[in-house]
């Protein structure tokens, strides 16, 4: 446990028994506990108001029957970990306190054994679920975001600022990174931002393409050039004439044709295989590695020169592994695309499920998440993402101990640090959100905050349940 939370204060909110009231230890894992005793439902009320606690602990005949104060904590505060405690409960009453979303249920017999830990990891849960939400807010705000690009650590922001500021240019850009980490979506945010927007992007990856077939990808070829030509072919290059050129893997190209191509990035001329006329286009070219380009250049796969032309403005982009920071926002940011993909409705992540997020290596980095979420959204028959959802590899990794708590608590660490780091104004990114948009963000996030209840969230967005579900139809989200 780190010095901060070692410091740090457990406020408890209790409500019941002077028994409970006891069972309460002044201090956890050198932790100390701060209770607030409450007289009754009203006075527990206010306290949750005024003093935020991290757990709230109350007496199970405020728990149970119609409208229950424990409906009412919950509903008004949805992260807000509540205990309940009571002597010799029935199966009946533990079941119906879980449903109604208490975060557990200790007999009043087993308070002094059990209580502590509960309480201690119930906090931990509480915070780890206040700074993922308060990152959440910054997404749905749009900040942290630039075109289809989700983060907002400060590499990212430093990402977001660099294609700002190359906007009006038509500077060439080398993008650098694992694979993974979403080199075509910046390159593709370069391209919408460019004036070049309304020409073509178009993408070649290199290294897929048979390296005796790449020239004439690139640059075309004549009818008859070679065996099978029965026609002319227009490459690439001439493609995304007024347009941008995204070439992705350029290390996979072979020396002789990258000399071509740095010819062609001096005066943007190029001559179709097989053909004698020259060709001048109006191209933008962006390109990628998932290598060290420098040792590359080193180990003679990439040219020198090539290298010096392309690196005008250089771009990195870390594997998701160094920004934990990001892995929060990206979760909810595909599980909210893969919803409306497949017509199904997850209103958050547990706990054990972020900290296991948060603890893995993601060696696919931003692609492998996006598998797995929506994996998750179209296997998964609940309505919130557990940690036994989770794929079985993440979970061996993790296996035979508590999930990693240093690793989690370096992403908390990074967390705090981007919120606290300024981060774009949402005008600044150059977009309008159409009224459209506005409107399907709000209905979800009225959905979500009423945990799925249709008609809790037709009236707190002001909406006719019939209305609500024109709009779920027409938004294509049910």
């Amino acid at each position: 446990m780190s010095e901060e939370e070692t410091g740090r204060k457990l406020r408890v909110c209790v409500l019941g028994r002077d028994s409970v009231v006891e069972a309460v230890p002044a201090e956890i894992s050198g932790r100390i506990v701060e209770t607030l005793c409450c007289a009754d439902d009203q006075e527990l009320v206010q306290s949750i108001a005024d003093a935020v606690p991290d757990v709230v602990l109350m007496d199970a005949r405020y728990a149970t029957g119609l409208d229950s104060l424990l409906d009412r904590i919950i509903r008004r505060h949805h992260d807000l970990p509540v205990i309940v405690v009571g002597p010799d409960p029935s199966v009946d009453t533990v079941i119906e306190c879980i449903r109604k979303r208490a975060r557990d249920f200790i007999p009043t017999d087993e308070l002094p054994a059990k209580l502590p830990q509960r309480l201690l990891k119930a906090a931990d849960d509480h915070r780890l679920l206040v700074k993922v939400n308060q990152l959440i807010e910054v997404y749905d705000k749009g900040q942290g975001k630039l075109g289809a690009m989700v983060g907002v650590s400060p590499a990212m922001n430093d990402v977001y600022d660099t294609i700002k500021n190359i906007s009006g240019t038509d500077a060439t850009v080398f993008i650098s990174g694992p694979s993974g980490v979403g080199k075509e979506v910046v390159a593709e945010a370069i391209h919408a931002l460019s004036h070049r927007s309304d020409g073509r992007f178009v993408p070649v990856n290199c290294a897929a393409i048979p390296k005796d077939l790449l020239e004439s990808e690139l640059f075309g070829h004549e009818k008859g050039a070679f065996t099978g030509a029965d026609q002319q072919r227009v490459g690439n290059c001439e493609q995304a004439d007024r347009g941008t050129l995204f070439l992705d893997e350029i290390c996979e190209m072979q020396i002789g044709l990258q000399s071509k191509l740095l010819r062609f990035l001096q005066n943007h001329i190029f001559t179709r295989v097989g053909g004698t006329e020259q060709i001048e286009v109006d191209t933008r070219v962006i390109a990628a590695t998932n290598k060290d380009p420098r040792q590359q250049v080193q180990d003679g796969t990439l040219r020198d020169d090539l290298y010096y032309r392309l690196n005008v403005v250089p771009i990195y982009i870390p594997p998701l592994k160094e920004r934990p920071e990001d892995i929060p926002v990206l979760a909810e940011h595909f599980l909210r695309m893969m919803c409306e993909k497949y017509y199904k409705y997850f209103y958050d992540f547990s706990p054990e499920a972020i900290r296991m997020l948060l603890a893995y290596d993601w060696p696919g980095n931003v692609r492998e998440l996006r598998n797995i979420i929506e994996r998750i959204v179209v296997l998964a028959t609940t309505d919130r993402v557990t940690a036994e959802l989770l794929p079985v590899h993440i979970r061996e990794a993790l296996e035979g101990k508590e999930v990693p708590q240093l690793a989690v608590e370096q992403a908390l660490e990074k967390i705090g640090d981007a919120l606290q780091s300024p981060q774009p104004r949402a005008e600044d990114q150059g977009d309008v959100i159409p009224f459209a948009e506005v409107e399907k963000r709000a209905i979800l996030g009225g959905i979500r905050k009423c945990d799925g209840d249709i008609s809790k969230a037709a009236r707190k967005l002001c909406l006719s349940r019939a209305t609500l579900y024109r709009k779920l139809e027409k938004y294509g989200l049910r």
